[in-house]
């Protein structure tokens, strides 16, 4: 169950309302899961600066997921991810940071049940 969570100081109604749907199969071609598997989500207006610097637009962002992450595929999402965000929320890439946890299946549930 792969997760992008995104928190930003754009205001909520910068945010298109179809995000979270849009961004799917970017992540799903990506990470190399289903599109049914993924859960997106994004919290706008949420205090935030980049050295110091709250007066601009910007974006923290994770991925988890269980598996398909490492050193070069992590590159390839990065590039997608940014793009994504730059063209549809207008977050220049130098203020958005994006990063990864690989997760144990041990360590995630849902349904009332842990994955592995």
């Amino acid at each position: 169950m792969p997760c992008l969570k995104v928190l930003t100081n754009l205001p909520n109604s910068k945010i298109p309302k179809d995000f979270v749907n849009k961004i799917v199969p970017v992540l799903s071609k990506t990470v190399r899961k289903p599109e049914q598997n993924f859960m997106v989500v994004i919290s706008g207006e949420c205090p935030l600066s980049f050295g110091g610097v709250s007066t601009e637009y910007g974006a923290v962002a994770s991925i988890e997921s269980i598996g398909n992450l490492g050193p070069d595929v992590n590159k390839v999402i990065t590039k997608e991810v940014t793009d994504f965000i730059n063209r549809e929320l207008g977050i220049k890439p130098d203020n958005f940071f994006l990063t990864f946890y690989d997760l144990a299946a041990y360590n995630v549930a849902r349904n009332g049940e842990t994955i592995g």
